[in-house]
């Protein structure tokens, strides 16, 4: 599975307040523009669960790995009931799961060649790239919100008046 210095670094990032894999920062950011956050931390779970199911570190995942679990499983549909809903009993009066979302903005990084946290604050240093991210986000969810929680997440809430700088 994973070692003890790979979960030592996962809980210092959690202790610090965002989180060391940028595919759980997009699951979070992205769920939460559609659900509270207890159903929000259910879903980061569900995925945790998953991916440790495969013998996978998922507090390390970029958003190749979360990409790939959406292949794996045939689509965003399938996703948000195999993943999101992972050992879940079924419940027609559950909270959605943002599936689709998760997805479009998974692919949207992958397309900026940002993988994990790391690729994402190395690209805050470009401002064109960031003000394309954040527009990317907006357009796929409706509002920046998940942006900036996607941001908080990372660790990078230092960058949100440089977002709000560029949109100006």
């Amino acid at each position: 599975m994973y070692t003890s210095a790979e979960r030592s670094d996962q809980e210092q990032a959690t202790a610090a307040g965002y989180h060391a894999s940028l595919a759980v920062c997009v699951i979070e950011a992205l769920q939460s523009s559609v659900t509270d956050e207890s159903d929000t931390a259910v879903v980061v779970d569900r995925y945790v669960a998953y991916r440790h199911a495969q013998g996978e570190i998922a507090e390390a995942d970029g958003v190749r790995a979360l990409l790939r679990t959406f292949e794996e499983v045939g689509g965003c549909e399938q996703w948000a009931g195999k993943v999101g809903n992972y050992r879940r009993r079924y419940d027609p009066a559950g909270a959605p799961v943002a599936g689709a979302a998760i997805e479009h903005a998974a692919e949207l990084f992958y397309t900026h060649r940002i993988d994990t946290e790391t690729d994402l604050r190395r690209a805050a240093d470009d401002q064109a790239k960031f003000a394309s991210l954040e527009s990317g986000l907006r357009e796929i969810t409706g509002s920046s919100d998940a942006w900036f929680t996607l941001l908080e997440l990372a660790g990078l809430e230092n960058r949100f008046a440089l977002v709000d700088a560029v949109a100006a």
